[in-house]
């Protein structure tokens, strides 16, 4: 479990009880949660807990000009696909009439937001504008068809998983839960020096 725990830490996985059950209770033993630091020290990096969605993932352990690429190569995956991200939170809340957003561990029965998206003429015009752009690009042009798409591709992404195929409750990762991390973050950028058409999509996604 331990070499699957830092497998998945160093491609950027989210580790939490929903996605990764096994791994997540790996990492709540002390004793391993040590072993795992201790080898991320020697590659610059550390063992971060995300105590809002009950998490663990890993970061640098500090930003400098050593990791500034992969830094920036981070900046980038996150630009193009940050916007859409907020967007299809948004349309949720909405569409849910939710007073808080999506985090780790809510659950999402597809079946029961079919309707409001196709007796809404606002929130289906906004969900076809969000399927127009990519990670959502499709040509689907039915509402349902359209939905059940977004969520299969939130599926690919980790953000949601089920817990048994064609099952139409999504349960949410603490992928979710990061998103807003994210935007505390790229608040404090100033911290990593990023090149001048960065820093400017960085201010369209901070609105």
């Amino acid at each position: 479990m331990f070499k699957q725990s830092i497998q998945k830490l160093l491609c950027g996985t989210i580790i939490c009880q929903t996605a990764y059950e096994a791994e997540y209770l790996y990492l709540k033993a002390e004793s391993h949660n040590d072993k795992v630091n201790d080898f991320l020290s020697n590659l610059d990096r550390k063992l971060t807990y995300l105590d809002s969605a009950d998490a663990y993932y890993c970061t640098f352990k500090q930003v400098d000009d050593n990791n500034h690429h992969e830094l920036s190569i981070l900046f980038t995956e996150m630009r193009n696909t940050f916007r859409p991200l907020v967007e299809f939170l948004d349309l949720l809340l909405t569409a849910t009439q939710a007073d808080l957003p999506i985090r780790a561990k809510s659950v999402l029965n597809i079946n029961e937001l079919f309707e409001p998206f196709e007796h809404d003429q606002t929130l289906s015009e906004q969900l076809r504008r969000l399927t127009s752009i990519k990670p959502f690009k499709t040509n689907k042009t039915e509402t349902r068809e359209q939905l059940v798409m977004v969520f299969q591709k939130l599926e690919e992404m980790h953000y949601f998983v089920r817990k048994n195929t064609g099952s139409s409750r999504y349960y949410a990762t603490a992928r979710f839960d990061l998103i807003y991390l994210l935007i505390e973050f790229l608040n404090d950028a100033e911290l990593v020096s990023l090149p001048e058409q960065e820093k400017s999509q960085q201010d369209e996604l901070l609105f």
